[in-house]
């Protein structure tokens, strides 16, 4: 039985990312047989347990990370409403994670290291029951009150940038953000960071919401969930 380790992680910064994986490499799975195997696990471990239903629909956006020797750790969630409102979810949640055994570890240049999977979860996920794609809903963009969608957002936060500074060579990135329970952006990371602070700290800060554009969060039958956004750049050299 793996044992289920509580820790914080309030801003994936890069001190943590050069210990942390924000997320697994490509082709590989934090479960054997990938998420559809694991979801099933979760699903007989309900049955096996007789878990009950809540008295109320809960639905929960997750994280862990899975550790070279197989240690599971939940990453303590700074949506603390959110938490609080699923707690029945969670906890079913975690004494089922904590029955499980067939966690893989990430690899980078044949080395085991720590790295974090996201995954979202129901009673209709645990109890094996149908849903419908109407069932979810993605997070809206607002920008002046009104609705718009993910090409606005990236234009606006391109208009963010200040020019000063841009590179003398074209420069790609991709930032990672959630959209929380209350709609905020939070919870950044970005891949192929830059070696500038400052520059860092705009990236952020532009895709941050402001007083003109903000966002309505993602719904499961109408309880708000989290959702990952991951937007790939390039800032070319005019």
């Amino acid at each position: 039985m793996n044992r289920i380790i509580i820790f914080s992680l309030m801003l994936f910064s890069a001190a943590v990312s050069a210990q942390i994986l924000y997320k697994y490499p490509k082709d590989q799975d934090y479960y054997e047989g990938g998420r559809e195997a694991f979801f099933k696990d979760l699903q007989q471990i309900t049955v096996n347990n007789n878990y009950k239903p809540c008295d109320k629909q809960e639905a929960l956006a997750m994280r862990f990370v899975v550790y070279p020797d197989n240690t599971v750790k939940y990453v303590a969630d700074e949506d603390t409403k959110a938490v609080e409102n699923n707690k029945c979810l969670k906890d079913k949640v975690l004494n089922a994670i904590s029955q499980t055994k067939k966690w893989k570890s990430a690899e980078v240049d044949g080395k085991k290291v720590p790295a974090m999977f996201f995954a979202s979860f129901s009673d209709d996920l645990l109890f094996n029951k149908p849903n419908e794609r109407s069932d979810f809903t993605l997070p809206v963009y607002m920008y002046k009150d009104k609705e718009s969608d993910i090409m606005k957002f990236r234009d606006n936060f391109i208009k963010c940038f200040d020019n000063s500074y841009r590179s003398d060579n074209n420069y790609s990135f991709t930032i990672y953000f959630d959209v929380d329970t209350h709609g905020e952006a939070t919870f950044f990371h970005i891949d192929n960071i830059s070696n500038l602070d400052k520059f860092n700290e705009m990236v952020i800060k532009c895709a941050s919401n402001t007083k003109k554009s903000y966002w309505k969060p993602a719904l499961y039958k109408g309880i708000p969930v989290k959702h990952y956004f991951k937007l790939p750049v390039t800032l070319k050299v005019n």
